[in-house]
């Protein structure tokens, strides 16, 4: 994303909170049926179409006040607004986003019961203060006090309604879902290591797609077959008697390793692709193993050393992401989602980029056309 960090950060704050949130319609009629159900527990499709109503609704709001932020010039945060419309765009992905967070949303829910975490009205509260202050930049202490703040407040929960069908207390189960979404981050995060084990290796990749090496496409039986005669050749050289760094600088795809042979140096696991990472975990020292196939294609591998490493600040924080992650997705694998075969029949298209100002739709396009 192009956009400056200050700005970054905040609306990837309202993004989260835009789709992580749990606004629910309230249960409607037998004739209302689910489009999930996620461990015996329904989600509506009233509610699952008010919520994707929403988050479109909250789409737009965000393109008007980057237009504004930026002056016009939405080039400045041009990757983000992109991804925005070309969300906006695509109806349907963008609802099976939204779907999936439902689902993730009831998942937390199971759990924060299990583990006997709770939230309380005023960290709520806190949490949808902090979110009003970004948007009309008064002081969260000073927020309930200013006129100006209020009114916008006021306006902003009328046209949601009206955009979505969510009413205020509707969109407050907003933030109470992303209130509690921290307290289980915060519980979780908080077991994680503040060391991780590092492995210096060296490496010779023989790439899949050795034009592109870093993509990740599934590779054709011929690439496959490619990728298997370069890891012979290497073999076959190195157990010749040529050095391993010689091999690795003729042979490997990975130039920026290659051209120190083959070397990559101290890595955490965690920052290594996973079978590479397990295949360093546990491989003797000083000793050639592979093929270790990733998605980039098939590795040779020498481990000359492992260490317990301290984690800096910011490794530490993608640590503590990556744990929550995982735990989710294990959450989801473990869990009986079903969905509807009819989920995404007519999913709301509505509200869309033609009900933004037309000086906003034509920042837009300017912006669309230079990235063509």
């Amino acid at each position: 994303m192009r956009v400056k960090r200050h700005l970054q950060h905040a609306w990837a704050i309202l993004l989260a909170i835009a789709l992580i949130g749990a606004a629910a319609l309230p249960a409607a009629a037998q004739d209302d049926p689910p489009v999930s159900t996620v461990n015996g527990t329904p989600i509506t499709r009233s509610a699952f179409e008010g919520r994707v109503r929403f988050v479109r609704w909250q789409y737009l709001q965000e393109l008007e006040k980057l237009h504004e932020l930026t002056g016009g010039n939405l080039s400045l945060s041009g990757s983000y607004v992109m991804t925005l419309v070309f969300d906006l765009e695509h109806p349907a992905d963008l609802a099976g986003a939204v779907l999936d967070q439902m689902e993730e949303e009831l998942l937390l829910a199971e759990q924060a019961a299990a583990l006997n975490i709770t939230v309380t009205p005023e960290e709520i509260s806190r949490r949808e203060t902090a979110f009003f202050s970004l948007w009309t930049d008064v002081p969260a202490n000073k927020l309930a006090a200013n006129p100006v703040a209020q009114a916008f407040i006021a306006d902003w929960y009328a046209a949601a309604f009206e955009a979505s069908g969510l009413d205020r207390d509707a969109i407050r189960e907003v933030f109470a879902a992303e209130t509690l979404r921290s307290a289980l981050y915060a519980y979780l995060a908080a077991s994680v290591p503040t060391e991780e084990l590092a492995v210096n290796t060296r490496h010779i990749l023989c790439s899949f797609d050795p034009g592109n090496p870093g993509s990740l496409l599934p590779p054709t039986d011929e690439q496959r077959a490619a990728a298997r005669a370069c890891i012979a050749d290497a073999t076959a050289r190195l157990d010749a008697g040529e050095s391993f760094a010689d091999v690795a600088r003729d042979l490997s795809a990975d130039e920026a390793s290659a051209a120190q042979g083959g070397t990559v140096g101290w890595v955490t696991l965690s920052y290594l692709a996973a079978s590479y990472a397990n295949a360093a975990r546990d491989a003797e020292l000083n000793t050639v193993i592979g093929p270790v196939e990733t998605e980039y294609g098939l590795h040779l591998i020498e481990v000359l050393d492992r260490r317990m490493q301290p984690l800096s600040d910011d490794e530490y924080q993608a640590s503590q992401q990556g744990y929550f992650r995982l735990w989710i997705d294990t959450l989801r694998a473990q869990a009986a989602i079903e969905r509807a075969g009819d989920w995404d029949a007519a999913v709301p298209d509505r509200p869309g980029l033609d009900s933004l100002d037309p000086v906003v739709q034509a920042a837009i396009e300017n912006l669309a056309s230079q990235a063509d």
